[in-house]
C-alpha cells in the first residue's frame, strides 16, 4: 500500500527469465480506477528506477509530492519494458490501494 505523502520505495518483483540488464526503455504507469477527469495517469521511466538484475527487482523512490498527487481510490500499476534487442513486454495490471492522512501537504 502507498501512503499519501510519504515517501515509499515501491519494489516490484520480476518474475520473468529476461536480463533486465537488457532493457533499454521502462514505463511504469499508475492508472486512478476510477474515471474522475481530475485524477491523471502518472509514469515513471527508467531515469526514475533502480534494477537490480541478479535479484530480479524494479525499485521506484516515489517522493511526497508524488505520492501526494494519488487521491484515495485504488489505482492499475503496469510495466511496460523494451530490450535491447527491441522487444516489447508488459506485466500483468495490478492494484495499488492508497492510503489516507488525515492533514495533506509536504511535511
Amino acid at each position: 500500500m502507498i501512503i499519501r505523502g510519504t515517501t515509499p520505495t515501491v519494489v516490484f518483483n520480476v518474475k520473468t527469465d529476461l536480463d533486465l540488464s537488457d532493457i533499454v526503455e521502462l514505463w511504469i504507469t499508475f492508472k486512478p480506477k476510477s474515471a474522475d477527469p481530475r485524477h491523471t495517469d502518472m509514469t515513471y521511466t527508467l531515469d526514475d528506477v533502480t534494477i537490480d538484475p541478479l535479484l530480479k527487482t524494479i525499485s521506484l523512490f516515489m517522493s511526497q509530492e508524488d505520492t501526494l498527487a494519488f487521491n484515495e481510490k485504488p489505482y492499475n500499476v503496469q510495466i511496460r519494458l523494451r530490450t535491447s534487442d527491441d522487444l516489447a513486454y508488459a506485466s500483468s495490471i495490478i492494484e495499488e490501494p492508497i492510503g489516507k492522512i488525515l492533514k495533506d501537504g509536504v511535511i
